[in-house]
């Protein structure tokens, strides 16, 4: 059952829309409730179950004359000329989008917040990796998510020391990858409202943008790997996640032995075959057959052009062949 939140505005359309921009998506922890009168929302608030309140600037002092020092976590929802003085505030007239990834982000570290509620999926792990070093591999990654997105909800993690994705995808601010294992690692306790906090989406597909310094990538340990993931799943926020994977991953074959699907893509042409022998010889004497085992080997056609934006990814044959291999599988 998700927490409740109260937003507080007196312009009715703007909280409506809010309102129901916050709700669409599934993974918002809270249950949104919408108030533009004042004195309604002086009856709710002496019932004392909201969890967090977003406030405009009346509403934001309501609060406080009723509830002096002790009112749950709040948040003022900031005009332009907005004299309230308040730690935490949001500013009002911005995409929702952005709205929603600062309530996450302000709401994780507030003392009394809770610790989220955990979802019901069972999150299903797709990984993608590559020994013979091809480029298309995000392409490829991207297309699975964006399909799987039509059965259910996908976050997208990028694991590439130079993805160049950055200037591809926008929506999720300065942080990267390598902040969520960080924030992991100070208590994974509210990681939901940081993961929440830091998503954006392309194609219905939720991502958390790459680390932009391959140095940083290389310094997360094997055990923090492990961990994100492994609390990612109990989060069952969504219903499959895609690890595009590179050899900067410490613990890679463990990564690996984790995903319910896996798919090794490679080529026919160059130093492609030696490099396949080699990596599968190395599983072997390492005894990981069984990674080898269920990994599906994707050896790609030569496609005549791919596209240059994600926005043509879906209309790409690229896609044909996505859709037509995860068709096959089910």
């Amino acid at each position: 059952m998700k927490e409740i939140m109260a937003l507080c505005d007196k312009d009715e359309e703007y909280v409506y829309r809010l309102q129901e921009l916050l709700s669409r998506r599934e993974s918002f922890p809270f249950t949104v409730g919408v108030y533009s009168d004042r004195e309604a929302f002086k009856q709710e608030l002496k019932k004392g179950h909201f969890s967090l309140i977003l406030a405009s600037e009346e509403f934001y002092r309501q609060v406080c004359e009723v509830y002096g020092e002790d009112h749950p976590p709040l948040i003022l929802l900031k005009e332009k000329n907005s004299v309230t003085e308040a730690e935490l505030y949001i500013r009002k007239y911005q995409s929702g989008e952005k709205i929603r990834q600062e309530i996450m982000e302000k709401y994780a570290p507030v003392p009394g917040a809770s610790a989220g509620n955990k979802g019901d999926k069972k999150t299903l792990l797709y990984g993608v990796f590559s020994p013979v070093g091809k480029s298309i591999q995000t392409s490829f990654s991207l297309l699975v998510g964006q399909n799987l997105a039509k059965k259910g909800s996908v976050l997208y993690l990028n694991f590439e020391p130079f993805s160049g994705l950055a200037g591809l995808l926008s929506g999720s601010g300065d942080r990267d990858l390598t902040d969520l294992v960080y924030y992991m690692q100070g208590g994974r306790e509210r990681l939901v409202y940081k993961l929440e906090s830091m998503v954006g989406n392309v194609n219905g597909l939720d991502y958390i943008s790459p680390a932009f310094s391959f140095v940083d990538l290389g310094q997360v340990s094997e055990e923090s790997w492990l961990m994100l993931i492994d609390t990612i799943r109990e989060l069952g926020t969504y219903d499959y996640v895609i690890l595009d994977l590179s050899e900067m991953v410490h613990g890679l074959l463990n990564v690996l032995r984790q995903c319910d699907h896996i798919y090794t893509i490679s080529d026919r042409e160059g130093m492609a075959l030696s490099r396949m022998e080699q990596y599968e010889g190395l599983l072997k004497s390492l005894d990981y057959e069984d990674v080898l085992e269920r990994a599906f080997k994707c050896e790609l056609p030569r496609f005549k052009k791919l596209p240059a934006s994600i926005e043509e990814l879906p209309y790409s044959d690229l896609a044909v062949y996505v859709r037509k291999l995860l068709e096959e599988e089910t």
